[in-house]
């Protein structure tokens, strides 16, 4: 076949894949952005490209298009990125341990689908979290998730007293055993743009509590979400817009707790000083893909149980407090990070990493008929906290998820260090 001229537009009628990859052709289109009958051109390889490269599936890509009968063909070489990983997983903090084993596969039948098996059992929380993904079911732009959740874990409730931020007394302490089941079910309207609906039955219990923190009870609840995701990946640096919209409503007959839920999550990312594969030198190859991410999040919540509470304290929202230190039904996050490509060495990547985050979180729609709140969770109770911090993390260029995390954080009000570490499954 010939291959296509420059500023040329036509349809497409199919794409071949070649190179050492198991992603089906039907699958590359998708990844690619495309469907049959767009018009493709020269100039838009770069973007066809890039976007492969996002799915971060693929170690190098290289696109080209080729005439066929009825418009033209595009051919990807693909050399794809190792789809599974099977390994150990460790979070050290001075009074949090656990160690686990995961197992996720990207990849699955070269389809996008993507497997996660994850157990762990630590001195505070022990869990299995199982889920199957299907982002294109047969083909089509609807999406499925079937998952399956069991976490037996040790709850602390801080006094938290708004006089004292330096005082980290602990007033209560219970264990909470939760299993969940979840199926999802979502629709593509673009790449970018998803909305989908889960429904979640479950059922609550505590045990070994000084007094109760909430009855026992099911937790039978759909959630809906809307999803805007822009972003561009690679090799561990994301640069776009990211936005979803959340509700969580008790099922009414169903459930034992009757409560409502809205959040709003919003992400922007910025990279800077792309790599350039062919420069030399220490700074013009190493120290370059800068990135900058912000982060916003908001939360409310009308008669939440003890274990839907909105929460502050962790790595996933306040890294310079304790998890879960603080809790409401209203709850604002923010975070600031800026990251920078240290080195590279063989296959891994390292990064360094500066952030400061900062949250409010408070008690302003409570239900005391089933919960058992402690003097200082009062309506009208709220707290304000920041920090700030620097870390570091691995990346393997093979796979997908970062190998290694570590972090260091001062909590600005509550002026004490906490210090996250953490093996394999990162981020995920």
């Amino acid at each position: 076949m010939t291959a296509v001229g420059a500023d040329e537009l036509k349809p497409l009628v199919g794409v071949r894949v070649r190179g050492d990859s198991k992603v089906t052709e039907r699958t590359a289109m998708r990844l690619a952005r495309l469907s049959i009958g767009d018009p493709v051109g020269v100039d838009m390889l770069p973007e066809l490209q890039a976007a492969l490269l996002s799915s971060e599936l693929f170690k190098s890509v290289t696109v080209w298009l080729e005439d066929a009968p009825g418009g033209v063909i595009l051919v990807a070489t693909l050399d794809d990125k190792l789809s599974w990983i099977a390994a150990p997983t460790l979070y050290l903090l001075p009074d949090n341990w656990s160690v686990g084993l995961g197992y996720a596969e990207n990849n699955l039948f070269g389809e996008d689908k993507k497997l996660l098996l994850y157990g762990q059992y630590g001195n505070v929380s022990s869990l299995f979290f199982g889920t199957y993904l299907d982002p294109a079911f047969r083909g089509t732009r609807l999406q499925l998730r079937f998952d399956l959740y069991y976490v037996h874990r040790r709850l602390y409730e801080y006094r938290n007293d708004p006089a004292f931020p330096t005082n980290y007394t602990i007033d209560r302490t219970s264990t909470w055993t939760f299993v969940d089941l979840g199926v999802l079910f979502g629709w593509r309207f673009y790449w970018w743009l998803v909305a989908d609906i889960r429904f979640k039955p479950g059922y609550s219990q505590f045990n070994d509590f000084t007094t109760r923190p909430e009855r026992d009870g099911w937790d039978n609840s759909v959630q809906t979400r809307l999803t805007l995701d822009h972003r561009q990946h690679r090799y561990g640096v994301t640069w776009g817009p990211y936005v979803q919209l959340i509700t969580d409503v008790s099922v009414p007959a169903l459930d034992d707790y009757q409560y409502q839920l809205a959040a709003m999550r919003a992400y922007y990312s910025w990279r800077f000083f792309p790599e350039d594969l062919h420069a030399r030198g220490f700074w013009q190859r190493f120290a370059r893909e800068h990135q900058l991410e912000l982060r916003t999040s908001l939360g409310i919540g009308r008669h939440l149980p003890f274990h839907e509470e909105l929460t502050l304290g962790g790595v996933s929202d306040l890294r310079g407090y304790p998890v879960d230190m603080f809790r409401g039904d209203r709850r604002a996050a923010a975070r600031a990070e800026y990251s920078l490509q240290l080195a590279k060495w063989w296959m891994f990547s390292f990064r360094a990493i500066g952030f400061a985050d900062g949250g409010y979180v408070g008690f302003h729609w409570r239900d005391p008929s089933h919960r058992d709140y402690l003097p200082t969770q009062h309506d009208g109770a709220h707290w304000l906290r920041s920090d700030v911090g620097a870390g570091l993390r691995v990346y393997v260029g093979r796979v997908v998820l970062p190998l290694l995390g570590l972090d260091f954080a001062h909590g600005l009000e509550g002026k004490r260090n906490e210090l996250y570490f953490e093996i394999g499954l990162t981020d995920f």
